[in-house]
């Protein structure tokens, strides 16, 4: 199973684990997100022995949206 690290606030790392748990074994690191400034966050990917970044994001980025853009840059970084 391709391992994934999520980078991001509690509630979103959360949320983004639920949805891709059935097919990536993950990990994640939470961080404090001040709620004035919207955090960067990012997924990388265990490819070829090394962790690449897959994905960077904002934290009020939409859900489907981080999921479309992890999936899509995860096939071209797999290549």
């Amino acid at each position: 199973m391709q391992k994934i690290l999520i980078r991001a606030p509690e509630e979103l790392a959360r949320k983004l684990e639920e949805r891709l748990r059935q097919n990536y074994d993950i990990r994640t690191e939470i961080f404090e997100d001040h709620s004035c400034t919207t955090s960067i966050c990012e997924i990388k990917a265990k490819i070829f022995r090394q962790w690449i970044t897959v994905c960077r994001f904002a934290s009020d980025e939409s859900l489907k949206n981080i999921i479309t853009m992890f999936k899509v840059n995860f096939e071209i970084k797999r290549r």
